[in-house]
């Protein structure tokens, strides 16, 4: 199962491409839009979980899909994606019902952050699988981000941040089958939020979320004897 959809929009293709590949490798479904108008396409049928849209394209630029996006879905997160000189462009959407923004050449770090950010405030609104098929490992991605996205601004810089990482580093093991690295990251989730948790620097609920979310995801590991 995918993490998660991503709209990938850009009139050139060398930037779809670079996006396109990198975010099927970590695990997504990846769909391509060239413009504004195949963009809003994707969007009226429901086929996007999150959006990556350039700021400069011809014909509807990204301001206008931004907007007509915000009409169409207000729930869906769109990520700016910008050139340096347009950060204050950029910064500028925000306003607008942007989720964040991101500038080339790309963070992808920082990228995959705000990706799976985006995604959990989506995909992770209940604290629990809809079903008993659900995902375990995207239910502990989405707690997890929940959770660090909450926290004080130093704290997730810190012990969020290594959170953030375990979690997605779990879940993309998982996804390629590599469940015994998968296991080691969930053991190192359990030692940060015992961190955390002394340090005062989550919640009690919110941490219940998340070791129910990492209890889930260790029962879905096979059984070594």
């Amino acid at each position: 199962m995918a993490l998660g959809r991503i709209l990938v929009v850009d009139d050139e293709a060398p930037v779809r491409e670079v996006l396109t590949e990198y975010f099927a490798t970590e695990g997504y479904a990846v769909e391509q839009a060239t413009s504004g108008v195949e963009a809003l396409s994707a969007i009226r049928g429901r086929r996007a979980d999150l959006v990556l849209l350039d700021v400069r394209m011809p014909g509807l630029d990204g301001v206008q899909v931004l907007r007509r996006i915000r009409e169409l879905d207000a729930g869906v997160p769109v990520i700016m994606v910008t050139a340096n000189e347009d950060i204050s462009l950029a910064k500028e959407t925000l306003k607008l019902g942007a989720f964040d923004y991101v500038a080339k050449p790309f963070d992808f770090d920082y990228l995959d952050r705000a990706v799976a950010a985006g995604l959990a405030r989506t995909l992770g609104a209940s604290p629990a699988p809809a079903d008993p098929d659900d995902d375990p490992w995207k239910r502990l991605s989405h707690a997890v981000f929940r959770a660090a996205r909450a926290m004080a601004q130093a704290a997730r810089a810190s012990t969020g941040g290594r959170l953030e990482t375990a979690a997605l580093a779990a879940a993309r093991n998982a996804a390629a089958g590599r469940m015994g690295a998968a296991d080691e990251h969930l053991a190192e989730i359990a030692l940060l939020l015992d961190i955390v948790t002394e340090f005062g620097d989550l919640p009690a609920g919110d941490r219940a979320l998340v070791e129910s979310a990492l209890e889930a995801a260790r029962r879905s590991l096979p059984v070594t004897r």
